[in-house]
């Protein structure tokens, strides 16, 4: 008997550890898919494309064409940006909070899971220094943002993504190490380039 209970800790453990791992290398392939997805869609120049041809592609053509790239240079951070949070877009990229917002215009805002391995998502973004540039690649436009500060605060203060009259900002929001509050980084449009 206590063979039987030590075999099936053994394998309940072998489960819980197996399980995260799974998860992750699941993860890994359907960023690996938007990645190529993206790419083919950034060298087709709106010509014909066949994304059927991309193993394991979680994503539309239409959902890949709405998306937009975050990078933060101080925290070598370059993840795509989905157009809708949900679950499922979260554990694979960043996502846009409000729904049908315009990049420069109001305040734009992104949300990204913590991430624990790789740097991947918002890991480091509470790490971001203030004056650090912050750049929204969207189709032929940077938006070049400057960041003006850094708070934790409570899961609950949603008004951080409220617009502000008369100012374009940018609001990126990750979980603390707790998953208790949050940490939401603010910055201001600076410039808008032509790519």
């Amino acid at each position: 008997m206590k063979k039987i209970i030590g075999f099936t800790f053994v394998l309940l453990g072998i489960l819980l550890i197996s399980y995260p791992l799974y998860q992750e290398w699941t993860q890994k392939k359907d960023v690996k898919a938007l990645e190529e997805a993206f790419a083919l869609i950034k060298e087709s120049d709106g010509g014909e494309l066949d994304l059927t041809v991309i193993d394991h592609l979680p994503f539309s053509k239409e959902e890949i064409d709405h998306m937009l790239e975050l990078e933060i240079p101080s925290i070598n951070l370059k993840q795509f940006v989905l157009d809708e949070t949900t679950d499922e877009n979260l554990k694979i990229a960043l996502t846009q909070i409000k729904r049908e917002q315009t990049p420069g215009v109001g305040n734009f805002t992104i949300a990204g899971h913590r991430g624990y391995r790789d740097g991947r998502h918002f890991r480091h973004l509470a790490e971001v220094p203030i004056g650090e540039k912050v750049f929204l690649h969207a189709d032929d436009t940077t938006y070049i943002y400057e960041v003006i500060g850094t708070d934790v605060i409570k899961a609950t203060d949603v008004e951080v993504l409220n617009d502000t009259p008369g100012k374009n900002e940018i609001t990126l929001i990750t979980c603390t190490a707790t998953g208790i509050e949050r940490v939401a980084v603010k910055g201001l449009l600076q410039d808008t380039v032509k790519n």
